[in-house]
C-alpha cells in the first residue's frame, strides 16, 4: 500500500492595490511626507505640503495558506530605496508600513485566507529645487514565509509605491486695475468697480470716459483639479498731485476661492471701490496692492 503523501501548501500574498502616497508640494526647504497604514492619512514635516491632484491609496494585500499554519511578511527588498521621475529627480523611501499586525506576523485562519493588510510609506521629500515636480515611482519588494513549514516555503509580491509632486501655484497679471477718469464734486463719493469691470458711482463722483477702465486680471498656474485660496487686501492707498484716496472693499471671481482646470489653469480678475473726497485735486493717482493665492 502507498504512503499517503501530504501535498505542502506554497502560501500566497494577494495582491489587492498598490500604493499610491499622492499629491506633495516640495517646499524651500526638505521634508517628509508619511501615508499612514491602516488609516490612509496623511502628514508632512518641514518645508513638505499637501497637494490634492491625485488621491492618495493604501497598499492592499491578503495572504493565503494552510489553515493554522503561522506566517510572517517583511520586505523582501532593502529599505530606504529610490523612486525616480522620468527626465531626472529622486525622492527616498525611508519606511515601510505593514497594519493591522503584531510585528509582520500572525496565523492563517480556517477559511485559508486573512483579511486585508495595508502598506504605508514614510518618503523623504527634498527641496522645491531638488525635487522638481512630476510622477515619481519605484517599487518594494514583499516577502511572506509559512513559519510552521519546515521546507521554508514562502513567495514573493512587488508593490508600485508611487507620489506625484505638484507644481508650485504661480500667478501672472495680465492687466492692471483701472478706474478710469472720475469727477469729484462737493461731497465725498466712491466709485464701485466690479470683477467683471463694470462701473458705478455713489454720492457726488461722476464718471468721465477718456481713460480705460478694466479689473485687474490674472492667470493662476497649478496643479490640475486643484482648489486654491484667494487672500485679498483690505484696503491700498492711491496717491497723486492732491494727495491720496484709499481703495477698499476688494472683490474677486472667483471669490474666496478658486478650481484649476485640466491644465492647472483658472483666470482671476479683481475689482474694488475707490473713497473719492469732495473737491479731490486732479491729477493721476497711482497705487499698488498684493494678491495671494495658495493651495487648500
Amino acid at each position: 500500500m502507498s504512503p499517503l503523501l501530504h501535498a505542502e501548501i506554497t502560501p500566497v500574498i494577494n495582491k489587492l492595490s498598490d500604493l499610491h502616497a499622492g499629491a506633495i508640494l516640495a517646499g524651500a526647504t526638505a521634508g517628509t511626507v508619511t501615508l499612514n497604514s491602516p488609516s490612509g492619512t496623511r502628514v508632512t514635516t518641514g518645508g513638505t505640503a499637501l497637494g490634492n491632484s491625485v488621491a492618495e491609496v493604501l497598499g492592499c494585500l491578503t495572504l493565503t495558506g494552510k489553515p493554522g499554519n503561522s506566517w510572517k511578511i517583511r520586505t523582501g527588498s532593502a529599505v530606504p530605496f529610490t523612486l525616480m521621475r522620468v527626465g531626472g529627480g529622486s525622492l527616498t523611501v525611508t519606511a515601510v508600513d505593514f497594519e493591522p499586525s503584531s510585528h509582520g506576523t500572525g496565523t492563517f485562519p480556517h477559511s485559508g485566507t486573512t483579511s486585508k493588510f495595508y502598506l504605508g510609506v514614510t518618503i523623504a521629500v527634498g527641496s522645491s529645487v531638488t525635487a522638481p515636480q512630476g510622477t515619481y515611482t519605484g517599487s518594494v519588494l514583499m516577502l511572506l514565509d509559512d513559519t510552521s513549514n519546515q521546507s521554508g516555503k514562502h513567495s514573493t509580491e512587488s508593490f508600485t509605491v508611487t507620489v506625484k509632486v505638484d507644481p508650485v501655484i504661480t500667478l501672472t497679471r495680465t492687466s492692471e486695475l483701472g478706474f478710469g477718469d472720475v469727477f469729484s464734486g462737493s461731497t465725498p463719493g466712491t466709485i464701485i468697480l466690479t470683477p467683471t469691470g463694470a462701473r458705478s458711482t455713489t454720492g457726488g463722483v461722476l464718471l468721465g470716459n477718456f481713460a480705460a477702465v478694466e479689473a485687474a486680471a490674472f492667470n493662476v498656474n497649478g496643479a490640475a483639479y486643484a482648489t486654491f485660496a484667494i487672500l485679498l487686501p483690505t484696503s491700498m492707498v492711491m496717491t497723486g498731485p492732491g494727495g491720496s484716496m484709499q481703495v477698499s472693499t476688494f472683490l474677486s471671481s472667483p471669490n474666496g476661492s478658486g478650481l484649476l482646470n485640466a491644465m492647472g489653469q483658472q483666470q482671476l480678475t479683481v475689482g474694488a471701490t475707490l473713497n473719492v473726497a469732495a473737491n479731490q485735486a486732479d491729477g493721476d493717482y497711482r497705487g499698488t496692492f498684493a494678491i495671494t493665492v495658495i493651495y487648500n
